[in-house]
């Protein structure tokens, strides 16, 4: 896959109808950090409104805090991955221990063709240009497919945690995007 057949978009009324098409694709089963079946990464807290365009009017009022965009492919404008990007890790969980800067996800007919490494890298991008000096960034230790992509992208494992109230096993980890280590500063 080429780095330039996908692109981030922000989340737009425009893309109201792919929005819920692409929450449409994911299964109650999949593989989640969240406690909420509903909850997709990415596209944080979409499930808590009545609709794509009560959670897009959300999403205008947390400017400047909270960044949603979504993956588009180039070729045929698919919407194949959603991300956020949270400035401040207080944007994100009642548990600091579990908060993360991004989160994201890769629609299930989607998977396993590179989309998920290279929109982390695409979001990446918009976190340095935000002025983040690192990010911090989870997934359940389980996950084999998130914890490649985030290492591929810079990420150094902190620890693993264990969230008493899901039982779920957590991966920590940061990436430090600019300071130390880097020629440019942010």
């Amino acid at each position: 896959m080429s780095k330039q057949e996908i692109r981030l978009v922000r989340v737009a009324p425009a893309y109201a109808e792919k929005i819920a098409d692409y929450r449409a694709e994911f299964p109650a089963s999949r593989m989640r950090v969240t406690l909420n079946p509903n909850a997709i990464p990415g596209l944080d807290r979409l499930e808590e409104f009545e609709s794509v365009e009560a959670w897009l009017r959300h999403c205008e009022s947390m400017e400047g805090k909270i960044d949603w965009f979504l993956s588009v492919r180039a070729t045929d404008e698919k919407v194949v991955g959603a991300a956020v990007l949270r400035r401040r890790l207080e944007y994100d969980d009642d548990d600091p221990e579990f908060c993360s800067h991004i989160g994201y996800s890769v629609r299930p007919s989607e998977r396993r063709k590179g989309y998920a490494g290279e929109q982390l890298r695409l979001v990446l991008e918009k976190a340095k240009e935000a002025g983040l000096p690192s990010v911090r960034l989870i997934c359940r230790a389980e996950n084999t497919g998130s914890v490649k992509t985030i290492l591929a992208n810079g990420g150094v494992w902190l620890d693993t945690i264990h969230g008493e109230e899901s039982g779920m096993n957590v991966n920590r980890y940061d990436i430090t995007l600019c300071g130390e280590g880097e020629n440019q500063p942010c």
